[in-house]
């Protein structure tokens, strides 16, 4: 969701509170109540949709990091063993052949890595009975193939979701447009017959109808997360919103930042290792505002008085 789209959902959302506050006036005009809750469906589905289109990269993205890791980390032992028997026969072409360190291994980019471990797995079984000493076993092998083939079936995934966000964000589009349709031609007409016996109503449903600039306001979630014992920052702790299943990270001084966010009620749940886990709970974010949330951690083992 880009800056404008932003913008006009929380000028949709400031209009739905407002019509939901005064749920009796709009029950005087028939009209406008049943444009008002086809206008609630057309948000409910925008607001679905907004969210797969965050999840869709992230959660890929961070699924195959974590498979890289654990594919480098395997590789690189696996290398390290081999190029130990390869100096103990001064086998220079051998070395070579497996001289990845771990360093090494994690910048190498997608599309080569894992021939790069192929080759490393494939020099290990060749010469599987005379690395037994160097601790390289079948098993160890087979973890590795097995992280090797994991990882591929996760390389192509960032362009299908790329294909995937595009969809999404065609039908984000047509879901803001038919939403905007309701409001202009229904629900911005048939208002117009309480001008006289609600006239407040009138005035402030207007106002909520303006979109602020998106150049000058984002809706923002930021705050720290800190040791309940000593108020000292918690680096790496996660931050997760249960709703939409978006997770963040603290930085090395216990900050994290969010934004844009879909204005609504949330619930936060923060962990890290060596810590109790936290729930914050009704967390309420405004459009067009930035929320600050502090939230604190309990050390595990930590006796509280």
């Amino acid at each position: 969701m880009n800056a404008k789209q932003e913008a006009k959902l929380n000028m949709f959302r400031a209009t739905q509170k407002h019509c939901n506050d005064n749920a009796a006036v709009i029950a005087t005009v028939p009209a406008f109540q049943t444009a008002f809750a086809a206008f609630n469906v057309k948000l409910s589905a925008i607001i679905s949709t907004a969210q797969q289109e965050d999840l869709v990269t992230k959660g890929i993205t961070v699924d195959k990091a974590e498979s890289k890791k654990t594919l480098c980390s395997l590789a690189a032992d696996i290398a390290a063993a081999i190029f130990a028997f390869a100096s103990a026969g001064t086998n220079h072409t051998l070395k070579q052949e497996v001289n990845f360190s771990y360093s090494t291994l994690i910048r190498t980019k997608d599309d080569l890595l894992a021939p790069r471990c192929q080759n490393i797995k494939d020099i290990g079984t060749a010469n599987l009975a005379a690395l037994a000493p160097y601790g390289l076993t079948a098993p160890g092998l087979n973890a590795l193939q097995t992280e090797i083939d994991n990882y591929q079936l996760k390389v192509p995934t960032p362009r299908n979701s790329a294909a995937n966000k595009k969809t999404i964000r065609e039908n984000l589009k047509r879901l803001m447009l038919e939403a905007d349709t309701v409001l202009k031609d229904q629900m911005d007409k048939s208002v117009l017959v309480l001008k006289t016996t609600n006239p407040d109503f009138v005035s402030t449903y207007r106002g909520n109808r303006i979109i602020i600039d998106p150049g000058q306001i984002v809706t923002t979630l930021k705050g720290t997360v800190k040791n309940a014992v000593n108020n000292t920052p918690v680096a790496a702790a996660s931050i997760k919103i249960l709703e939409t299943g978006q997770v963040l990270s603290t930085d090395a001084s216990g900050n994290f930042l969010l934004k844009p966010i879909i204005a609504a009620v949330y619930t936060i749940q923060v962990s890290a290792t060596g810590y109790m886990g936290n729930v914050a709970n009704q967390v309420t974010i405004k459009q067009g505002q930035t929320t600050t949330l502090n939230l604190l951690l309990q050390p595990a083992g930590v006796v509280v008085g």
